[in-house]
């Protein structure tokens, strides 16, 4: 029997050891760990404010940017548009004469006024 009293004592030691490695080592490493995860929290939070404001203002950087392309855009094809209205120009007194002929006969087919068109052809062709 005394072995059942010895291994009592001995249990109640134990206990007694893993109380005092709980309040020693366990929970003061909780402590810190908890300490750790609210400093962590708090970090996160500010990233997160930080990366709203870094959104924010790239939206913002990003419209200035669209609207100053967008006057840029309108300026050139505004001169590109007065280029083309020239080249077009251009490209209708560089017509062939074969180009002018089939013009020609096609505004004859096309009505009332295609025989002053047809003249007109004509005169064209015996200038060329």
């Amino acid at each position: 029997m005394t072995t059942g009293v010895g291994s009592m004592q001995e249990t109640f030691e134990k206990v007694g050891e893993h109380e005092t490695l709980i309040h020693q080592d366990i929970l003061p490493q909780l402590k810190e760990m908890r300490k750790e995860q609210d400093e962590l929290a708090k970090e996160m939070g500010k990233i997160a404010l930080s990366q709203s404001s870094l959104e924010l203002t790239v939206m913002k950087d990003g419209q200035q940017t669209r609207e100053l392309l967008g006057r840029f855009v309108d300026h050139y094809f505004g001169t590109d548009d007065k280029k083309l209205v020239m080249k077009e120009k251009v490209t209708l007194k560089q017509l062939s004469l074969r180009t002018k002929i089939i013009l020609g006969l096609i505004a004859v087919l096309g009505g009332s006024g295609g025989i002053l068109a047809g003249v007109a052809a004509v005169i064209e062709i015996i200038k060329n």
